[in-house]
């Protein structure tokens, strides 16, 4: 494209580079070769990718010089191409600049105070794309091409290959202004192999990157796309935004670093290379893009040989600083190998700039450098913020996660341990409530058994008031409020136990091994049963018998408040050892007792004892402060007090005669639960006592076994009318009906167990059954009598019976129900077609001949077959059981299984009884000789 320029029309005197240049080549052949390869390696290296890249540069310098500017690129048509800026326009010393290899008009003094381009080479970029390139400003214009230098070097007759011209030696002057509302612009005529709208579109790629390289630049506009920078600065801080995208800048000696994102919410930077201001070839990985202000190569690709990169990090902490606390770490290099070998020095001069100066938050609000840092992996806030109050340098929960203290050991960060946190906190003094708010505040740290070890010695306040270090020996007391607190909050007191303090408590101090008991299992435990003891052992209290605050106290105040807080807790028995402050009417009182020596006032028990029962009386106050439910489940009498023992070795529980209960049993008992102190009730007073024990649950219970002590004790001892109860039978109990009185008591039926039952368990009971079964003012019906030899059969049977201190009744109860003193035992069945019925004393059936001994022994009278003599007059018929249907019908007839052998049958069973003198013959259904043979008559209708 050839342009015809008035000759006066040159306003940078570009005839003369021209002429200066041509006859340099003219004289020198390498003159021009160097200049065309010097060019072409630019083009073809230095700046082959770098377009718009230089293009915006020299623009950026342009509006530096103007304090501001913008930028615009467009296609017109599509094989020319318009790169147009506002700002200071061209002037002769930069077309000289432009015409010349390495040479800038902007390398002066003011180099580097704002200036991009330094080298002269940049606009060179033009070539790679472009075979002409006018320079049009507001000030004049100049062109340069390749078809005018081959036609300039034709004419001064300078040989040169075809190719080998440079196009940007010679310039020529422009005419044209630059396109409205623009100071300069530059027309570049692409080439035939360069696509226009691809190399616009990648250029638009670009914009958001030139913007931030190059402030001077406010806006850039590609074709259709527009992109425009708006800055804000606050405290040194800038904030950028470019379209939807922010980034957080902070400017140093000697770069600028930009963090993508607002300051809340920044997005570490991907793989990008150094920026000096434009990029070079140098690969970074930090996390942010740096700016740096330092010498390059003239290509700008790399650094200057002199270039110490490591200053570029100098106050690069500020960035972390202009970041929100919780996302500083955002700053830090990611692990992994360096890019280059400027990204390795570069990143070891940011990870020293960071680790020098004070930029992590702590939780007390201060700033702290990394190797000061206390970081907690994994700490919530609430830890922070609690260990914050005795250690210097906890650093924000939101930093301590294991991710970031893995990111922060790169600036020399390192771990404080949860034991080195446990030992810090030795010595530190807070409320009870602190330290449960630190345990609920670390517990989702302990996440397994090496963590739990690593807070094995994590301080725990007791409820003495003292410290213990970790958890070992420390017991939780599961108990409610104190009973005997005025406002239900206090706890109570545990002296024998080195107990959590219940404000402290929580279920971390479990997780670590302290061993969580029930009120049950601390009434249980045998330090208290030592303390009892001691306390038994020793004289601490006022001499004057007013109780003092003594250990003994304390401990009864303590004991009860516990037994208070849980109404359903077991209470061992020795626990009425536990000695208790007395009410002393006199000098001579003790003014503590055992809690089992001792009766609430008005006790329904005190009206039944006898004068010089042993209690004393427990003090007002102490009924008043712990209630009398607390102090009777301790022991102290109300009503009877129930001795309880799960495993009994033997007769040593202190009840009245309990060694005689014990020698009578048939077996050892697996339990023992009694009641005591029935030897101290007022003889008089039994019926009332029996009401204390039928109404009293607990005591109630001991009288439905009639082998357990309190049901033989009150058959043996205890009285009514002086009747033994045990001679009295329960109302509904019709066994001895007659023999024995039921016991005139309203709650005769609940103390059925200590009454008498269906068995004769004493010799004295034994002489009761005989002299009343003798007793002929007595109405007892045969079947009641019956069942009364029965049962003395069966004690003689088991050795209860001692005859030598029974004497032999004078009458005894018959079969008819009547008493008679020539009476006999009936010893078998058929002996009672034989004897009188009011002669005839009888067991119940079965009938055992072995039973009637015993029974003839115990009355002293003979048996039937003792006593009477029987023979059966006629021999009879001889048959067999096999072969007699009388036989087979007989054995039908009374349920006894057919024997086998031999049978007599007769037409009528005729016997010749003798008893004494006396002699008589009388006619039976059946008989059974001495031999054993069954007589038996036929019945009417059976033949022969």
């Amino acid at each position: 494209m050839t342009t015809v320029v008035p000759p006066d029309h040159d306003p940078f005197d570009t005839a003369s580079i021209r002429s200066s240049t041509l006859r340099s080549w003219e004289s020198s052949a390498t003159r021009l070769a160097e200049d065309v390869a010097a060019e072409s390696e630019l083009v073809e290296f230095g700046y082959r990718d770098r377009l718009l890249t230089e293009l915006a540069a020299n623009a950026a310098d342009a509006a530096h010089a103007a304090g501001g500017g913008a930028l615009a690129v467009w296609l017109e048509p599509d094989t020319v191409l318009h790169v147009a800026n506002t700002g200071s326009p061209l002037h002769a010393e930069g077309v000289r600049s432009l015409a010349a290899l390495r040479v800038s008009a902007k390398a002066g003094s003011d180099a580097g105070a704002g200036q991009v381009g330094r080298f002269g080479v940049g606009f060179n970029a033009v070539a790679s794309v472009g075979v002409e390139v006018s320079v049009r400003s507001t000030t004049g214009g100049v062109v340069f091409g390749l078809d005018r230098t081959r036609e300039a070097l034709s004419d001064s007759d300078v040989a040169v290959a075809e190719s080998t011209v440079p196009m940007l030696r010679l310039p020529w002057p422009d005419p044209i202004p630059p396109a409205d509302g623009y100071d300069t612009e530059v027309v570049i005529l692409l080439r035939d192999d360069v696509d226009g709208p691809a190399l616009l579109a990648s250029m638009a790629g670009e914009a958001t990157t030139l913007l931030l390289e190059l402030p001077a630049l406010q806006a850039i506009r590609c074709g259709d796309t527009s992109v425009r920078r708006h800055d804000s600065t606050v405290d040194d801080v800038d904030t950028i935004t470019i379209g939807a995208a922010t980034w957080t800048q902070i400017r140093t000696a000697h770069a600028r670093w930009l963090m993508p994102g607002p300051a809340d919410a920044p997005v570490p930077h991907g793989a990008d290379v150094l920026h000096a201001p434009t990029r070079t070839d140098l690969a970074l990985t930090l996390p942010a893009m740096c700016v740096a202000d330092v010498a390059v190569t003239p290509d700008r690709r790399a650094l200057h040989p002199d270039t110490d990169i490591r200053v570029v990090a100098d106050g690069y902490h500020r960035l972390a600083l202009a970041l929100h606390p919780a996302h500083r770490l955002a700053v830090l290099p990611s692990a992994g190998f360096p890019a280059s070998a400027t990204d390795g020095v570069l990143r070891d001069a940011v990870i020293a700039d960071l680790a020098d100066h004070s930029w992590l938050p702590t939780a007390d609000g201060e700033l702290v450098a990394p190797a000061r840092a206390v970081v907690i992996a994994d700490a919530t806030e609430r830890v922070t913020d609690m260990v914050a109050e005795f250690l210097d340098g906890v650093v924000v929960a939101a930093l301590s996660d294991t991710t970031s203290l893995r990111r922060l050991a790169g600036v020399g960060v390192t771990e404080t341990s949860l034991v080195e946190v446990c030992e810090r906190l030795s010595g530190v003094t807070r409320p009870p409530r602190w330290w449960h708010d630190l345990y609920e505040a670390i517990s989702p740290m302990i996440a397994d058994d090496r963590v739990r070890g690593e807070i094995a010695t994590i301080p725990v306040p007791r409820a003495d008031g003292r410290m213990s270090i970790g958890v070992r020996g420390l017991v939780l007391a599961d108990v409610g409020a104190r009973a005997d607190s005025a406002d239900d909050t206090a706890p109570p007191s545990i002296s024998w136990v080195a107990t959590v303090h219940p404000e402290a408590e929580h279920p971390l101090l479990e997780r670590l091994g302290a061993q969580r008991r029930s009120v049950s299992e601390l009434l249980a435990d045998p330090a208290l049963r030592s303390a009892i003891t001691e306390t038994h052992e020793s004289d601490s209290w006022a001499s004057d018998g007013i109780p003092g605050d003594d250990p003994a106290e304390r401990l009864a105040h303590e004991v009860l408040g516990l037994v208070a807080a849980d109404p359903e807790a077991d209470i061992p028995p020795w626990l009425g050892q536990l000695l208790i402050p007395t009410r002393t009417d006199s000098p001579d009182d003790d003014p503590l007792r055992p809690a089992d020596e001792l009766l609430l006032p008005d006790s329904p028990i005190a009206s039944v004892l006898v004068a010089d029962a042993p209690f004393g009386r427990v003090a007002a106050d102490v009924v008043t402060r712990h209630g009398v439910d607390a102090l009777r489940r301790i022991g102290v009498g109300w009503g009877f007090t129930v001795v309880a023992d799960e495993l009994p070795t033997g007769p040593d529980h202190d009840l009245p005669d309990e060694a005689q209960w014990w020698d009578h049993l048939d077996a050892e008992p697996q339990r023992l639960v009694a009641v005591r102190d029935l030897d101290l009730v007022d003889p008089d007073r039994w019926p009332a006592a029996l009401s204390l024990l039928a109404t009293d649950p607990t005591t109630v219970a001991t009288l439905t076994d009639p082998a357990g002590y309190t049901a033989w004790w009150l058959r043996t001892y205890a009285e009514i009318d002086d009747t033994p109860l045990g001679w009295f039978r329960a109302p509904d109990d019709a066994t001895f009906a007659g023999v024995l009185d039921p016991l005139d008591h309203p709650h005769a039926a609940l103390l059925a167990g200590a009454l008498a039952g269906a068995e004769v368990t004493s010799t004295d009971l034994a002489a009761v059954v005989l002299r009343r079964l003798g007793d002929p003012d007595r109405a007892i019906a045969p079947g009641v009598a019956a069942t009364a030899h029965a049962a003395l059969v069966r004690a003689h049977r088991r050795g209860v019976l001692d005859l030598d201190d029974l004497d032999p009744p004078v009458g005894v109860r018959t079969l008819a129900g009547t008493v008679c003193e020539t009476a006999v035992v009936i010893d078998a069945p058929w002996m009672l077609q034989i004897v009188d019925p009011g002669e005839a004393v009888v067991l119940p059936p079965p009938l055992v001949s072995a039973d009637a001994s015993h029974l003839a022994t115990i009355l002293d009278i003979a048996t039937a077959g003792e006593d009477i003599a029987v023979t059966v007059v006629e021999p009879g018929e001889p048959s067999t059981w096999a072969q007699s249907a009388v036989a087979l019908t007989f054995a039908l007839a009374t349920g006894i299984a057919s024997p086998g052998g031999e049978v007599r049958l007769h037409d009528t069973v005729r016997l010749d009884v003798r008893r004494g003198s006396d002699t008589r013959r009388v006619e039976v259904d059946w008989w059974v000789d001495d031999a054993g043979i069954h007589h038996l008559g036929r019945p009417v209708g059976h033949s022969r």
